[in-house]
């Protein structure tokens, strides 16, 4: 009776362990995917924000300010003449 209960025993544990390893395994591959999946995530934000940055540059380009409001906007530049002078008495 003893090496009988044994037997089970030794059995239920041994399958116990089986799928314990499994579930280990499968949760280690959903894992990987995941860090997989976040990892381009983070480069395309990466890139994005590199992108985004050389955008502000652009913009914040005297040249690029001034073209814009010449061609865009219809602006002028201004001359001395037109430049009034304002003087408190």
């Amino acid at each position: 009776m003893k090496r009988k209960t044994f037997i089970v025993l030794f059995l239920t544990t041994q399958i116990l362990f089986i799928t314990l390893y499994i579930d280990k395994q499968s949760r280690i591959v959903k894992l990987s995917y995941k860090q997989q999946r976040l990892e381009t995530e983070k480069t395309r934000l990466s890139k994005r924000k590199q992108e985004l940055t050389n955008t502000l540059y652009a913009y914040k380009n005297p040249a690029e300010v001034k073209e814009f409001a010449t061609q865009s906007l219809s602006m002028e530049p201004l001359t001395l003449t037109q430049v009034k002078r304002i003087s408190y008495s």
